[in-house]
């Protein structure tokens, strides 16, 4: 078990070095409180500037809150969208017998305003072989004035093996319609 999560850890942080994610402190979570039943173990958390708390990007809803691991809060300069200065990540990193991971992105706009994309689920059974991750057009891989969620392989020294493009989003400054968490699951 104890592999396991340091092979997570470390995959974790290759993924977030390629994908040119950065770590800060800009952003932080508060504001935890249960949700329904506290038997449930369901909680929420609010996505916050650092130095404006009373100012609420989102809401995170964790059902398991006890298997919680990690919340590591990273951002994307310049990602080449249009009116887009930042993309702001928060991963949620959960351990039980099995690991997982849950990605919320958000787009940061010249105005300071946020956008949501749908959240990513990856979970993992012993050693991931593909999970699921957005692209942008600054990144490696991406494409120019588009974001694509991709499913990517990895060999088994855990470098890019193959990329398949799961949706294809052309920017034009617009929302995106709500959808549910796009899953990625390996056993």
């Amino acid at each position: 078990m104890k592999n396991l999560i340091l092979f997570i850890a470390v995959l974790s942080v290759c993924i977030t070095n390629a994908q040119e994610f950065q770590l800060t402190d800009t952003y932080n979570v508060a504001n935890q409180r249960t949700i329904g039943q506290e038997e449930e173990d369901t909680w929420a958390l609010d996505v916050i500037l650092s130095e404006n708390p009373g100012n609420r990007l989102g809401t995170l809803t964790i059902s398991d809150f006890g298997l919680l691991d990690e919340i590591r809060i990273s951002v994307l300069k310049n990602p080449e969208l249009e009116n887009i200065v930042e993309v702001l990540k928060v991963t949620l990193e959960y351990n039980a017998c099995c690991a997982s991971t849950e990605e919320f992105y958000y787009l940061v706009t010249t105005d300071n305003d946020f956008i949501a994309l749908p959240s990513v689920k990856n979970e993992y059974g012993y050693e991931p072989i593909s999970d699921i991750h957005y692209i942008f057009p600054n990144q490696s891989f991406g494409k120019e004035g588009t974001i694509l969620r991709a499913a990517l392989q990895y060999t088994e020294t855990y470098t890019i093996k193959d990329i398949k493009v799961l949706r294809s989003i052309a920017w034009n400054d617009d929302d995106f319609d709500t959808e549910d968490a796009i899953t990625a699951i390996n056993y």
